[in-house]
């Protein structure tokens, strides 16, 4: 399969998700198969990226595709906001995958950068983290200090993307860590199979486990690093950035219900059809076309509720 057939079946099984996850009373199985749509494209993106003749002109058409539909998503929802009996049951429309892909791109050239021994590397993940650092710090601080009302609200929700941060990110850090696991195996099928599914193994682990939330019960238990608002502070960066879940679940059939992210792996046999062809491309096609089905199905969702 080229890069253009495998961003195709990815763009149907994403559809197939995103009605599941903005239509009212949708069945679960449409998020299942929905798992498979991220890593596709992750691994298109990861191939794009290294195949692609500037890099800088690359990473810029994904944050200036990030900061559009951001600004989009925020105008539509509160426009929606002003129609009687509108409802979608997703609530907001957190939906940009262009800004997962951005962060992605930043960290396949720092990578291409230590790969290479570049000499700038050190110097530029000192940026990278300062970048990183400073976001995070103004996106804390900033609702401290300026007063409540619907458009500074509007704007506080919009910083995360207009300043690329790798916070408050729609599936979290999780997938920027798969994405560099697919950016460092993708030209090598056996090392891609390994790492793809001892990734998902491991993650489906975590959740059938429940790992994190039993770690932050011990730590609260003993009062670890006598932090006033530990619990706090570990739940969102747990749950807001790193994107697994800290709160315990007694239900066993959780791992098919709500903490389902582990079947992506139903990705892999996709991956490793790859026939490293470009295929036609139609680059414009799928920038035009996710923001447009959301919205599509966004709307329609909220008038059937």
């Amino acid at each position: 399969m080229s890069t253009t057939a495998l961003k195709l079946l990815a763009l149907v099984i994403m559809v197939i998700d995103h009605i599941g996850q903005l239509l009212p009373n949708m069945p679960i199985w449409l998020h299942w198969v929905g798992r498979l749509s991220f890593p596709i494209f992750m691994f298109c993106s990861a191939h794009g990226f290294s195949h692609t003749r500037s890099k800088k002109k690359y990473i810029l058409r994904l944050y200036f595709a990030s900061v559009i539909m951001g600004i989009t998503n925020t105008v539509i929802f509160y426009l929606t906001r002003l129609i009687p009996h509108f409802s979608n049951p997703a609530g907001t429309i957190d939906n940009n995958i262009f800004r997962p892909l951005f962060c992605l791109s930043i960290l396949y050239y720092l990578m291409d950068c230590f790969f290479r021994n570049d000499g700038s590397f050190k110097k530029q993940l000192r940026l990278y983290a300062l970048w990183q650092g400073g976001a995070y710090l103004l996106l804390i601080f900033l609702p401290m200090v300026l007063p409540i009302t619907t458009p500074i609200t509007m704007v506080i929700e919009f910083l995360p993307t207009l300043l690329g941060s790798i916070f408050y990110m729609e599936g979290g850090w999780v997938y920027l860590l798969l994405g560099m696991i697919l950016y460092w195996a993708k030209d090598d099928k056996k090392r891609l199979a390994r790492a793809f599914t001892a990734f998902c193994v491991v993650f489906f682990l975590l959740l059938v486990t429940q790992f994190v939330p039993h770690c932050l019960a011990q730590l609260i238990k003993y009062r670890a690093f006598h932090l006033p608002n530990l619990h706090s502070f570990l739940y969102e960066i747990c749950m807001v950035h790193a994107g697994i879940t800290p709160g315990y679940n007694p239900d066993p059939t959780a791992i098919l219900f709500k903490e389902y992210q582990w079947m992506m792996l139903g990705a892999l046999p996709f991956l490793l059809l790859y026939n490293g062809e470009k295929g036609r491309g139609w680059k414009y096609f799928f920038y035009l076309f996710y923001p447009l089905h959301i919205y599509v199905l966004f709307f329609i969702g909220g008038i059937l509720s």
